[in-house]
């Protein structure tokens, strides 16, 4: 039986500058990658990210011209299990990348109310990346 998801692959302006972020801010894994076409698959907690630099040797499925930000319009959410600490590292490494200051928040979901704590960040191209945990 395979073990199906969704694995979304942004496109960065420098994969290095990427990888960096990724894993020193993020704590991501690089599971592996392609110098050639600038490209890493990222790794945590059974979250994976592709990312590609724009100027590598791989194949392009661009629908239109890249200007930053990337990725306007959408956010990637994702449980963590250590908000507190995930916070503090993104707080002490970037904190101009904080789009969203930690906050707990109220959501109708049916018949029942989810709270959640939650903080948004923006990576180095624009990506925006919602973490949070149930409180």
């Amino acid at each position: 039986m395979s073990n199906l998801k969704l694995v979304p692959e942004l496109y960065c302006a420098d994969i290095e500058v990427t990888k960096k972020f990724y894993v020193e801010v993020f704590g991501f894994k690089i599971k592996y990658e392609r110098v050639e076409d600038q490209f890493a698959y990222f790794t945590l907690d059974g979250v994976d990210i592709m990312a590609e630099g724009i100027n590598g040797m791989g194949r392009r499925w661009l629908t239109d011209k890249m200007e930053k930000p990337f990725g306007r319009g959408v956010n990637f959410q994702w449980d963590v299990n250590e908000i507190d600490a995930l916070y503090a590292r993104v707080k002490a490494a970037v904190p101009d990348s904080i789009y969203l200051e930690m906050e707990t928040k109220e959501y109708q979901c049916a018949d029942e109310v989810a709270v959640q704590k939650q903080f948004i960040v923006q990576d180095p191209d624009g990506y925006l990346f919602r973490f949070c945990c149930d409180n």
